[in-house]
């Protein structure tokens, strides 16, 4: 089904530099493979290789032989790719361009030239499965991270490939959907399709797979079964260690930084947020958990003044957002979002971490320099920072926005879904990140459906369910574990 010989590449057309190096891979049909490596070990690009996005889309420099299904990767368009191997992104954004999920299920299927009938059969059958029913009629743009992960995947069963391959498939998505979609997966691996699934996460996952490949630096180190792969994983730093947490009792004499007061937010006629009240306080780690679609990132646009509440409102330091000027806000309120495309304007990397700091500076805000040196030290910046930030694998993407609002050293910062797409060394690096802030004073929100990440950096937590915060606590580790979320 693939066939690679001494495959290379570069996006360069003169290289070096080689993203992928001197590629060696059969993989068969019926194959269920799981492909491991650190953020910017060629994962994506060889996913791009095997639908022919790679050279015909991204051009670059392709040494070697590739065939797919049969079919020479350097002489096949992706459209003639498009009956036999499906690609689910890794950026939803990019894959999801249709007016309605309805629309967006059936536009491949429309091309493949299938009868309406037909098409109606497929999305439906696939919207129950998944489900999807409920959104049918919505825009993907406006739907919540995990909801766009789903829509996608689904889009791409839809055609049933006779390869399938997917790029970080259960990086935004909550446990419950996650284990549907493993399910899924399994399901039709069981009825002969092969499967490629390029990911971080390496815990029960490992459990279905029958075939693990490990990319370091652009080349295979590991290519084995399953029960031989852990010390590989370590070693190329995709099992994260974190280090111990401390968990000091609750302060309530801290100064309180940020304070939700009955928000509600009312958007075409739909309740998102109803009556959610909070505080937080100086130097608190907090989660904020809840399954895919229930609110969490339009309340982190809230927080942040980006949306108005419908109802309620939102202090920080006793003062409404909403009546702060912007660079205020910026020095008090730093937010990452999921996507971190939407956050990039700058074409080099260096400017990017640093834009925020500049536009601060100019106010007379500007943080202390060595903790704009310490920020790039500890997101491992330094690397990128000559590189356009668009032509980063998503994972160094979500490096370089989490640092540019890391750089403002603003009072409370809000990080929405950071570990998503992230290698287990970068996320042992932000606990630690996150331990640093915590004891200068700084606040630390976090959005995350990782839960062992949650465990692991934070002493309090937060549950959304249906637009209403349902559980507000600070529990030991293993309470955790009652949480109804992660049931």
């Amino acid at each position: 089904m693939i066939f690679l010989e001494g495959l290379s590449y570069s996006y360069h057309p003169s290289p070096p530099p080689w993203v992928l190096n001197d590629i060696h891979l059969e993989v068969r049909q019926g194959e269920y493979v799981a492909l491991f490596g650190a953020s910017g070990s060629g994962k994506s690009t060889l996913a791009y290789v095997f639908n022919g996005l790679i050279p015909h889309f991204f051009g670059g420099k392709l040494k070697g032989r590739a065939s797919v299904c049969g079919l020479d990767v350097a002489h096949t368009s992706p459209s003639q790719f498009l009956p036999h191997v499906g690609l689910v992104l890794q950026n939803t954004d990019a894959h999801l361009f249709s007016g309605s999920v309805r629309t967006e299920l059936a536009f491949g299927l429309e091309s493949l030239g299938l009868p309406p009938a037909e098409i109606q059969s497929r999305t439906l059958e696939m919207c129950r499965r998944l489900p999807l029913e409920h959104l049918l009629d919505r825009p993907p743009h406006d739907l919540s991270g995990g909801e766009k992960q789903l829509v996608a995947i689904a889009s791409v069963l839809c055609l049933r490939p006779r390869v399938l391959i997917l790029d970080e498939p259960f990086a935004h998505l909550d446990p419950p959907n996650r284990t549907l979609v493993r399910k899924i997966l399994r399901d039709i691996h069981s009825a002969g399709t092969t499967l490629v699934v390029a990911e971080h996460l390496s815990d029960a996952y490992l459990q279905d797979v029958s075939r693990v490949i490990v990319l370091d630096g652009g080349s295979i180190r590991f290519d084995g079964p399953p029960d031989r792969c852990l010390a590989h994983l370590q070693a190329a730093g995709i099992v994260p260690a974190y280090p111990p947490i401390s968990r000091p009792e609750p302060n309530p004499a801290a100064e309180i930084l940020l304070e939700v007061l009955d928000l509600t937010c009312q958007r075409s006629g739909r309740t998102i947020l109803e009556d959610v009240s909070f505080v937080l306080r100086r130097g608190e780690r907090v989660a904020i958990l809840g399954k895919n679609g229930v609110g969490k990132t339009t309340l982190v646009k809230h927080l942040s003044g980006l949306l108005k509440p419908s109802r309620g409102q939102v202090l920080c330091q006793g003062k409404p957002v909403h009546g702060l000027p912007a660079h205020r806000v910026a020095s008090r309120i730093g937010v990452s979002f999921q996507n971190p495309n939407d956050q990039f304007f700058k074409p080099r990397v260096g400017d990017e971490v640093l834009a925020g700091v500049r536009l601060l500076a100019s106010k007379g805000l500007a943080p202390a320099e060595s903790w704009v040196e310490e920020v790039r030290r500890l997101f491992r910046i330094d690397p990128l920072w000559e590189r356009s930030p668009y032509r980063l694998s998503e994972g160094e993407k979500k490096r370089v926005a989490l640092a540019s609002i890391a750089a403002m050293a603003p009072k409370v910062l809000i990080w929405d879904e950071p570990t998503a797409g992230q290698d287990g060394r970068f996320r042992q690096d932000l606990a630690r990140l996150m331990g640093e802030l915590s004891k200068r004073g700084t606040t630390t929100l976090v959005v995350t459906h990782d839960l062992e990440f949650a465990r692991a950096t934070c002493t309090r937590w937060l549950l959304l369910e249906d637009g209403r915060l349902t559980q507000d606590t600070s529990l030991p580790e293993e309470g955790m574990k009652k949480l109804r979320f992660s049931a």
